[in-house]
């Protein structure tokens, strides 16, 4: 049972309390309930020394209000002539007139009537004291409807969130351990999306730690959880390499086992030894580099018992002593060394740039799709970006414009919102240089994307599909538009050399020499060129 007190528009209070009902069908006497008081919009008017001067009614709190009504009461007391003044809650005033709701909860104040004063101290006590909910309790909040039956169109309706903050509450109210103790310690100052990576890692303290630590530092961690869905990815590679080589019989080891056990100096019968000829040997192994990809080296763990023969001349062993000396029996002829050489800085910045051009990438096109892109009318950056770009056609907006609308990358960046055959017709005038932005944005991504596009980041590449200045620009003008540069964006942006992720302790870097080495051969990315130190081809 429940009761209702409403004020009228003439100025009467009225309760219904309804009648119980025995199971014999006879009425039983009232009994008193508890219920909300409900009066007349006409009948409010807001305080004219209202101290919350920004009412903002924003789309989420309208949608709420929509989809649940008022679920807490306005505090008013009498104004005379049959009005009620409301001392708090005028932001739900404005929203319940926007929505045309005819009536709202209210708690009357009686004592407030004429104590202009205490009117004023409770529009203090009511907002000062308040605290809204952490990131994570409102997450919970979400999680909890969503565990009870809320479906999740549901939970849209009723808090004005989009579909992937939906998500990414439910993600982050599932959470627990260090991840949990994380996210609920930022309070208020992350959001779901944030909470929720840490919800993605959560089995995994030093990656919770290190999306801590962007997000401390200012950052929203979008680029180092991309960095770590990678690592993941290639280490689950590895052991599926791993799993795979294991199954056809062979040893497996992370240890160098030293030059003259490698294939690439044996012989069997007169014939060089290829893994194809020593997949049946009893002492089939390989050695598992460092590297990922890793570099799968094969060896015999013992030659002379299977037969095998090293080559007829130490020629075909590897001069690692930078003297350039070769042959079997000169003295100058240097030892060939047991234990791999030290890892090559300069090839190991190359991998780890690549692999950093690609998440960054992944990063930015997310975001095109459900930011820039989905904006309902274009940023003031737009269209001198826009007009800059059409007038001066750089090499990869000229190079691609003709075909961007139709690519696979323009349906990827504009999540499918806009097609090669849209009526713009219809459109806002605001929205208009979106679509165009699109192909301009779908044409960078095509000239920056693959194996000749991630050469944009190098310094010492003599050609690029994207050059380096084109890139830059275009990064700004993401940046200027909201967009988070990740450091190897950064670096092209700023015109100075990729030095990591990780800031450098160097300084005496003038920004001159190219952190990145010459490859082999020009026009084809280092992957297809990288030898290990045994001089056994990489493979990417």
């Amino acid at each position: 049972m429940t009761a209702t007190i409403d004020i009228t528009a003439d100025g009467t209070h009225h309760q219904d309390v309804p009648q119980a009902e025995a199971s014999d069908g006879h009425d039983l006497p009232a009994q008193p309930a508890a219920g909300r008081a409900m009066i007349a919009v006409e009948l409010l008017t807001a305080h004219p020394g209202n101290v919350r001067r920004d009412i903002h009614l924003d789309q989420e709190f309208l949608d709420s209000i929509a989809e649940l009504g008022i679920l807490t009461p306005l505090r008013v007391t009498p104004a005379g002539g049959g009005v009620y003044r409301v001392i708090e809650g005028h932001r739900r005033l404005a929203a319940a007139e926007q929505l045309g709701h005819a009536e709202v909860p209210y708690d009357l104040a009686a004592e407030r009537e004429g104590d202009e004063a205490g009117q004023f101290l409770d529009m203090y006590a009511a907002n000062h004291h308040r605290k809204g909910l952490s990131t994570l309790e409102e997450a919970d909040a979400l999680f909890g409807a969503s565990a009870n039956g809320a479906s999740k169109r549901r939970i849209r309706k009723a808090t004005g969130l989009s579909p992937d903050e939906v998500a990414s509450a439910l993600k982050a109210g599932g959470m627990s351990g260090l991840a949990r103790e994380t996210a609920a310690a930022f309070g208020q100052s992350i959001t779901l999306d944030q909470a929720a990576l840490f919800a993605e890692f959560q089995d995994d303290d030093t990656a919770v730690n290190q999306i801590m630590t962007d997000i401390c530092n200012g950052r929203t961690g979008q680029h180092v959880a991309e960095r770590l869905r990678q690592e993941r990815a290639d280490e689950a590679a590895r052991q599926q390499l791993i799993t795979q080589l294991a199954a056809d019989g062979y040893e497996i080891t992370d240890e160098y086992p030293g030059v003259r056990l490698l294939l690439t100096y044996l012989t069997h019968d007169g014939r060089d030894l290829t893994p194809e000829m020593h997949a049946a040997c009893p002492g089939r192994a390989v050695y598992l580099s460092s590297y990922n990809p890793p570099v799968v080296t094969h060896f015999c763990t013992d030659p002379d018992s299977h037969g095998h023969a090293p080559r007829s001349s130490d020629s075909a062993l590897p001069d690692l002593s930078g003297s350039g000396a070769t042959g079997s029996d000169g003295a100058n002829t240097p030892p060939v060394p047991e234990t791999a050489p030290a890892p090559d800085p300069a090839r190991r910045l190359v991998i780890d740039g690549n692999k950093a051009w690609t998440a960054a990438a992944n990063v930015r096109r997310r975001w095109l799709a459900g930011s820039l892109l989905a904006r309902r009318t274009a940023p003031r950056e737009a269209m001198p970006f826009i007009t800059a770009q059409l007038l001066e056609m750089p090499a990869p907006v000229r190079d691609a414009i003709t075909h961007a609308s139709r690519s696979s990358l323009f349906h990827e960046i504009t999540g499918g919102t806009i097609r090669h055959d849209e009526n713009t017709g219809t459109w806002p005038t605001g929205r208009l240089p979106i679509a165009i932005l699109a192909v301009i944005a779908a044409s960078y991504e095509e000239r920056m994307d693959g194996d000749q596009g991630r050469f944009t980041w190098r310094t010492d590449r003599r050609y690029t599909q994207c050059p380096r200045d084109d890139a830059g620009a275009y990064f700004r003008f993401l940046a200027s538009a909201g967009y988070e540069l990740s450091p190897i964006e950064q670096a092209v942006t700023d015109g100075v050399p990729y030095t990591g992720d990780q800031p450098s302790d160097d300084s005496s870097s003038d920004g001159e020499t190219s952190t990145t080495p010459d490859d082999p051969a020009e026009g084809g990315d280092e992957a297809d060129h990288q030898h290990d130190e045994t001089g056994e081809a990489m493979t990417a």
